[in-house]
């Protein structure tokens, strides 16, 4: 409990900035049981009163609890690994908890390579909005498990590509395009 001490100041830390309007505060988090039987406990109160943290969290909660103390313990300075892996972080969150991943994710990447996958949009959104520094790429599986990388594109560029991918295309009856095109120009606009 001792050397886990400092990973759970770190992971109240990063709690703190995921946590958002959430009325769950991280309390102790400590080691239980003994020997090769040991369990992480951790406490939360709720509106200030003490209670169960998954009885009473939402799944973004949860999966922002999960990130809050897995981060501090990945990035601990003995590890011997200089890169994290993190699939889907943002499932289930709201859009402020993403904002608050993607502030922790840019500090974390100050010391660690990150390569976080998703499918949600939302991220690299945040990541664009905040003025994050970023790579961020779109990977794609074709015809054959053929993988294909390329930067990914802004929502106005993605939007305005597939519009003009659309009336250069002779396959897609013109019919189809006069319908399509507009959405496509009005979603370009939008974002």
């Amino acid at each position: 409990n001792d050397r886990l001490a400092p990973l759970a100041d770190q992971a109240r830390g990063v709690w703190a900035r995921l946590r958002q309007e959430s009325n769950v505060d991280l309390g102790a988090i400590r080691l239980s049981g003994s020997a090769t039987r040991r369990q992480v406990d951790v406490n939360v109160t709720v509106d200030g009163s003490p209670g169960p943290a998954l009885g009473v969290m939402s799944q973004g909660e949860v999966n922002a609890l999960a990130l809050s103390i897995f981060l501090p313990r990945a990035t601990v300075a003995g590890s011997p690994f200089r890169f994290l892996v993190i699939d889907d972080p943002v499932q289930a969150m709201d859009p402020a908890k993403v904002e608050g991943l993607a502030r922790v994710l840019e500090d974390v990447s100050r010391s660690r390579q990150m390569l976080v996958f998703t499918h949600d949009d939302r991220l690299p959104e945040a990541v664009r909005r905040l003025g994050i520094a970023a790579r961020v790429l779109e990977v794609t599986r074709r015809p054959g498990s053929v993988v294909q990388i390329r930067p990914a594109l802004t929502p106005v560029e993605r939007s305005l590509k597939d519009a003009q991918d659309m009336c250069a295309d002779a396959a897609v009856p013109g019919n189809v395009a006069a319908r399509v095109v507009p959405g496509l120009c009005r979603l370009a606009v939008e974002a």
